[in-house]
């Protein structure tokens, strides 16, 4: 729901709605009990296995999970960011160079899709590790 909102196709009642997400983000974060592991699914939704927008590149995931990530009062385990089925070109994956997770912080990226099996997931995976080294690989 978060991405609807910063792309605009949801209506808030705060502003601004960045800032806005990012606190509620924030106070998600710090309402987890420490002795609960934690880690942030980011997404673009999947109604009838579509996103309710496809993302122009990774520039946004990338801005909040720097944002979540930077100020963590403990470690987040993990991040998830989506990576839309059809995106294995650079410019979807060029903003993950500016990926600032804390070392404790495990990246996960959903590369694989139902319907182009191994080959679609290696596409995407050589594209993303231009970019970023040290990365798990998830369903989307």
């Amino acid at each position: 729901m978060e991405f609807a909102v910063l792309e605009g196709l949801r209506r808030v009642h705060f502003q601004p709605v960045y800032d806005g997400v990012v606190a509620r983000l924030r106070a998600l974060r710090a309402a987890i009990p420490a002795t609960v592991e934690m880690g942030f699914h980011l997404c673009y939704g999947d109604s009838g296995g579509k996103h309710f927008k496809e993302p122009a590149d990774a520039s946004l995931l990338v801005k909040v999970a720097n944002a979540i990530s930077e100020d963590a009062p403990r470690p987040i385990q993990w991040i998830h960011l989506p990576v839309p089925k059809e995106r294995d070109d650079s410019a979807y994956f060029a903003p993950l160079r500016n990926l600032r997770l804390r070392p404790e912080t495990r990246l996960y990226l959903g590369l694989v899709h139902p319907g182009d099996g191994i080959e679609g997931t290696r596409r995407r995976m050589a594209m993303a590790e231009r970019f970023v080294k040290d990365f798990g690989i998830a369903t989307e």
